[in-house]
């Protein structure tokens, strides 16, 4: 794609995309624009929590993503058929990784160091404090008791749930990762 399809606020920054695992990779929303970018490494279906309106790509799968177990569902439906799916967000450092993280500490049962350290090995991660938060109550939340068991306020899909839905209370709902705008990128 040109760049004059790219939203004007995006047009000078960098397609950045890594691969986390065989068919998970992670990048900022100037990648999903980029065609080439795409095609170069095989991605058959895109995960945009960049919250903002738009087609990245002709004959890609945009998945509209807003809460954790629509995530998990989509990268697993992807990742079962061996289909390569791309998670991103506006800059790719953020609220993207968040997903892949609170993916892998979910289905794959990782340790959040584990699959922060996995994630940061590969791709340049800047967490913003609010999905940190996130992901330290759902690591808490995941392993309560030490066994791996889960906490009754958490869903299969392994979504923590409770009353509140400000941005300080964000921290402790992750219903929607990306619920609260400041919290958004």
């Amino acid at each position: 794609m040109h760049k004059q399809n790219v939203p004007e606020q995006f047009q000078y920054s960098v397609p950045v995309i890594s691969k986390v695992t065989d068919y998970i990779f992670v990048g900022n929303l100037n990648t999903a624009f980029n065609g080439r970018m795409l095609c170069r490494n095989n991605i058959d279906s895109i995960i945009d929590m960049s919250s903002l309106p738009g087609d990245p790509g002709p004959s890609l799968c945009l998945i509209p993503c807003t809460c954790s177990q629509d995530i998990n569902k989509c990268i697993e439906a992807s990742t079962e058929k061996r289909k390569r799916v791309l998670v991103h967000c506006r800059d790719g450092l953020s609220l993207a990784p968040t997903c892949i993280i609170q993916y892998l500490m979910v289905k794959q049962n990782m340790r959040l160091i584990a699959a922060f350290e996995l994630l940061r090995a590969k791709y340049p991660v800047n967490i913003r404090e609010c999905h940190q938060n996130v992901l330290v109550t759902l690591e808490r939340a995941l392993r309560n008791t030490g066994t791996g068991s889960v906490h009754p306020n958490i869903t299969p899909a392994g979504q923590v749930q409770d009353g509140n839905n400000n941005c300080s209370s964000y921290t402790r709902n992750a219903q929607s990762l990306h619920q609260c705008s400041d919290c958004m990128q």
